[in-house]
């Protein structure tokens, strides 16, 4: 008896293994099925996600281009974000459909002349979605390229070695650069400032430009010295560019300055003294290069910016009157000729800034310094300020661009640039528009954010 029951319940226990074994073999089966779903929901999430990725890259790629050429009037904004996009994005990549429907598409709007949105559209093949018959599973994506507002400073050499087909060819150009921001000129500004033995503001910064300046561009006329530094210092004076200074960053308004020479800095503007009279004139050695006679002091032309007083260069001293009953303000001075007679003497207050110095065995007041001494202390001092101009323009973030044409002094004009991507050199006035038109484009580019 005892026997009997022990086998009845090992047969029982048997039966009851047996029908476990079975529950957890199906238990895996729909766990495998699960876990198969899962793998295959992965699969899928992850194509999905690939493709949005490119497409968004393809996208972003095709605003920032046409951002660029928002206002390019060689562009159409819509065919440049199309190949851009496709070129980003193939038809077929990734495994999306090479034609017909679900093929990718681009489409782009631009928003008040300054921003380009951009949207993309293609279809990404489906594997788990099979089952529910879904064959293509709609993906887009969306970007928007903005055209920063920008101040722009043309500052242009019009001396007397530009006349004839060099300054012909610079009209070209500077009018070819201004196409570029045509469409934006509601909100971009832009000046004009062109420089000989004097410097004039044609146009002082300012809004809706193009046209007002096409016409002062087409005036200029070529003649006089190379009074580079008075040009750079106007371009940061109250016609100029917008002082920017406690602006925050990301608030900043970009600010570029186009500068260009044919030749080497020979004049500078300054104050000086004679028989008790102050005069704002510029002084000016001769020659492109600055090395030849010293030749006069003084401005006299018909632009009527500076004092149209003459100062005679020799001799200088320390400006008092030479005749007359003296006063303690203004004593008559000590200096004199040859013949011992008194003359008219100048008094130059460059002279005593420690920035601009004379030799030292010579004194601010002293007369009749040789212009042996003077030619080379012109030549130095116009090229000095003018370095020194351009590092204030660019220590308040303006970005300047160089452009010589010919025998220029590169060392001077690479101190004047914002570094050596910002520097262009061309032996021949015939290059001058392609330089122009590429500076426009790089700028464009800077701008879009």
């Amino acid at each position: 008896m005892l026997k009997r029951s022990v086998k009845e319940k090992e047969l029982k226990m048997e039966k009851i293994l047996s029908n476990q074994k079975g529950a957890v073999l199906l238990i895996f089966a729909l766990l495998l099925i699960v876990l198969v779903g899962f793998v295959a929901l992965g699969m899928e999430v992850g194509r999905w996600y690939l493709v949005r990725s490119e497409l968004s890259k393809g996208v972003d790629a095709a605003a920032l281009a046409g951002a660029k050429n928002i206002s390019n009037p060689y562009v159409t904004v819509n065919t440049l974000v199309q190949e851009i996009g496709r070129e980003n994005f193939p038809p077929g990549y990734v495994e999306t459909p090479a034609s017909g429907a679900g093929s990718i598409s681009f489409g782009s709007q631009v928003i008040d002349s300054k921003n380009v949105r951009v949207t993309g559209n293609v279809s990404a093949q489906a594997i788990l979605a099979r089952l529910f018959g879904i064959d293509q599973i709609a993906v887009q994506a969306a970007g928007v390229g903005q055209k920063n507002e920008v101040e722009i400073m043309m500052v242009l050499d019009r001396s007397g070695s530009m006349d004839g087909t060099p300054i012909r060819d610079l009209k070209r150009a500077a009018i070819s650069f201004l196409d570029f921001f045509e469409e934006t000129q509601d909100r971009d500004k832009m000046g004009l400032i062109s420089f000989a033995t004097g410097v004039t503001v044609n146009q002082p910064l300012t809004t809706n430009y193009v046209n007002n300046m096409t016409a002062r561009i087409n005036a200029m006329t070529a003649t006089g010295a190379t009074n580079a530094e008075d040009a750079l210092d106007q371009a940061d004076g109250p016609q100029g560019f917008t002082d920017q200074t406690g602006v925050p960053g990301d608030r900043r308004v970009q600010q570029y300055l186009i500068f260009f020479t044919d030749g080497h800095p020979t004049a500078f503007r300054g104050t000086f003294r004679r028989n008790g009279t102050v005069y704002d004139a510029v002084v000016m050695g001769t020659g492109q290069h600055c090395d030849t006679v010293y030749d006069s002091m003084g401005y006299t032309n018909s632009e009527n910016f500076y004092s149209t007083s003459t100062l005679t260069p020799t001799p200088t001293g320390d400006g008092y009157r030479t005749s007359g009953t003296p006063t303690p303000t203004n004593p008559l001075t000590n200096c004199r000729d040859n013949h011992n007679n008194r003359y008219s003497n100048t008094k130059w207050y460059v002279f005593e800034d420690p920035r601009y110095p004379l030799p030292s065995r010579y004194n601010p007041n002293q007369c009749s310094i040789p212009e042996s001494v003077l030619e080379p202390y012109i030549c130095n001092t116009a090229k000095n300020m003018a370095i020194a101009h351009a590092q204030e323009l660019k220590n308040k973030y303006i970005k300047i661009y160089t452009i010589g044409l010919g025998d220029v002094d590169t060392s001077v004009l690479g101190q004047i640039a914002s570094g050596p991507t910002y520097e262009y050199y061309t032996p021949t006035s015939s290059e001058l528009e392609a330089i122009f038109k590429k500076i426009a484009k790089e700028i464009k580019l800077r701008l879009v954010a």
